[in-house]
């Protein structure tokens, strides 16, 4: 057995959004998934949104919301997800004031990622493999840039963010701010 897990990435569709609740549900705080509705845990409008946001991202870049999940699978089993999604030309998230390169049909080369991954996966190379992977992705779609936030104390997002080139900037608001030039 290799030392370190097989990773893929897969896309979500009914069969895999299940999943990925479930794994959200057991193996992760609601607050690393989904935005603070209805109060705290895993009630209607977090899973409301769970499942709709998925569902819009299932069209991908080109598509109305902009945006592509993945499952991640390591060693054949779903850990998290991990997303691109497109972000306008000089918008504050998009690292860049003077982005202008067209690709999206709208001008858009930059684009935001964010993973998740369950606690039984953390700290075993995971996020690192399937960050190469989106990113991997994110030049095949003609992104020049791939951008992230991360917590200023979430010292493992940014050593994988470093350790895929970005350059990582404080935000001074208990963020941290990572560009990836492509």
């Amino acid at each position: 057995m290799s030392l370190f897990p097989d990773v893929s990435l897969v896309d979500v569709d009914e069969a895999v959004l299940e999943q990925l609740l479930a794994l959200a549900k057991r193996d992760a705080s609601p607050d690393e998934v989904a935005p603070p509705l209805g109060g705290p845990g895993w009630n209607p409008e977090r899973t409301a949104w769970f499942f709709s946001y998925h569902r819009a991202a299932a069209q991908g870049l080109t598509g109305d919301a902009g945006e592509k999940t993945w499952g991640i699978l390591a060693d054949g089993h779903l850990a998290g997800s991990i997303r691109l999604r497109r972000l306008a030309p000089g918008s504050a998230d998009s690292g860049s004031a003077e982005s202008g390169d067209a690709v999206f049909g709208n001008g858009t080369t930059v684009a935001e990622t964010g993973i998740w991954l369950g606690r039984s996966f953390r700290s075993r190379g995971i996020g690192s493999a399937a960050f190469r992977l989106v990113l991997r992705e994110a030049r095949s779609a003609g992104v020049a840039r791939a951008t992230a936030r991360t917590l200023t104390g979430n010292l493992g997002a940014q050593r994988l963010l470093a350790s895929a080139g970005a350059v990582l900037r404080s935000d001074g608001d208990g963020t941290v701010s990572a560009v990836v030039v492509l």
